[in-house]
């Protein structure tokens, strides 16, 4: 009888856990003792950090085109519950539910926004998902239709000022634009205003990429108010701490995020970001047949201290060495410990606007157009996968070059 490996997600990090165990499987001879089964929601791999950008074309990639081939197992549904007492996932789908046994199971089940204990929240938009990518892009296309009237439907409302808060902001205004162009025919003036609820924008950054990040939402006319935050949200206006009230029918919520929910049903220890603590192998302690890869695990990346971040780099990585392990373990051979000393950011500030840094202290190495460009080609070209037997090469577990 196979040996039934799961995997819960579809995402970065369940997709090259599912592309690693098919090549490691083959390398150690015993592909056709390996059935690999991955749920997920619908049938794609969103680009997740590209959701915040003027078009929403070509940001989900079929996973049928990888699977079918490779002989993977794809469940569409929801994962509910995970019982490791006696290794069964149960999954809600269209059809009903169903149960799924496992020999071992790979959590990728990823992050989601966190939900905020504010009267109006329901008014919100964010760039979480595809789907709430595409309602933001709907409710654009509604006030473009009436050519942006009334009251706040100019005015864009950026919350939480990290990374994909600042490309948020730095690319709103374009899209509004273009939209506002096809639906009503000519051009508007738009405000965007950034909140921060931390004393300074991009402190995060070194001081020179701070610095940058800066002067550029300076020059592109952008309001920045930090040391604040949203009271209160309703469905034209929001009120900050301070009693002031900006007049606007669209929030774009980008602060907090947290750990799936399915990270609840495993025993183990948890950051504040509710992610499972694992060792430089991803297993969770406890749990022999389990291991955790991308937003769901907290694993240490070099030898310093650092953690892995919620992020693609990481995501991809740690997919590699989870499918690669998962498969070891259930054969009994060697599992590989999981390094990362390359962290680099790569942000888009708008048209002809970007940086790239470099280290744990985020250090500007590129900016303006030519930051612009290394951020485009690591998200449109390098996290994308190649075809099918090139991806199935391409997992194989190596430590990042040191950039």
């Amino acid at each position: 009888m196979k040996k039934k490996l799961v995997i819960i997600g579809g995402g970065f990090a369940g997709f090259w856990s599912a592309m690693s165990a098919v090549r490691q499987s083959r390398e150690i001879n015993r592909e056709n003792e390996l059935e690999i089964i991955l749920i997920n929601p619908d049938n794609y791999m969103t680009i997740r950090p590209r959701l915040y950008e003027v078009s929403l074309e070509g940001l989900r990639v079929p996973l049928d085109k990888y699977f079918i081939p490779l002989g993977i197992k794809q469940v569409s549904g929801k994962a509910e519950i995970i019982d490791p007492e006696v290794r069964i996932v149960t999954v809600s789908t269209d059809q009903g539910v169903h149960r799924y046994g496992y020999d071992y199971l790979i959590l990728a089940s990823g992050s989601q926004l966190k939900g905020m204990n504010i009267p109006g929240f329901q008014y919100t938009f964010n760039l979480d998902t595809y789907q709430n990518a595409q309602r933001l892009e709907d409710h654009l296309i509604r006030l473009a239709k009436a050519d942006f009237s009334g009251d706040g439907a100019r005015t864009f409302v950026i919350a939480g000022a990290g990374l994909t808060g600042l490309e948020a902001a730095t690319s709103i205004e374009e899209k509004a634009n273009l939209l506002r162009k096809k639906y009503a025919g000519s051009g508007a003036d738009f405000k965007v205003i950034l909140l921060e609820k931390e004393k300074e924008i991009a402190g995060m950054y070194a001081k020179d990429a701070q610095t940058y990040i800066v002067s550029t939402l300076q020059h592109k006319n952008i309001t920045t108010m930090t040391g604040t935050y949203v009271k209160e949200i309703n469905q034209d206006q929001i009120i900050l701490k301070d009693g002031t009230a900006i007049q606007t029918q669209t929030v774009i919520w980008c602060a907090g995020m947290v750990a799936s929910s399915l990270t609840s049903f495993l025993n183990g220890k948890r950051d504040a970001s509710g992610r499972l603590m694992v060792d430089q192998f991803l297993k969770l302690a406890g749990h022999p047949e389990v291991i955790v890869a991308g937003d769901v695990a907290s694993v240490p990346v070099d030898t310093d201290g650092h953690i892995s971040l919620m992020a693609c780099q990481f995501s991809i990585d740690l997919g590699k060495w989870a499918g690669h392990n998962a498969v070891n373990d259930l054969f009994s051979l060697p599992l590989k410990a999981y390094m990362n000393e390359s962290y680099v950011t790569c942000l888009d500030l708008g048209q002809n606007d970007g940086l790239f840094t470099t280290g744990w202290e985020r250090k500007l190495l590129y900016q303006g157009a030519e930051g612009k460009s290394i951020k485009t080609r690591i998200t449109r070209e390098l996290i994308y996968p190649g075809e099918v037997e090139e991806t199935v090469k391409a997992s194989s577990p190596e430590r990042p070059v040191k950039v």
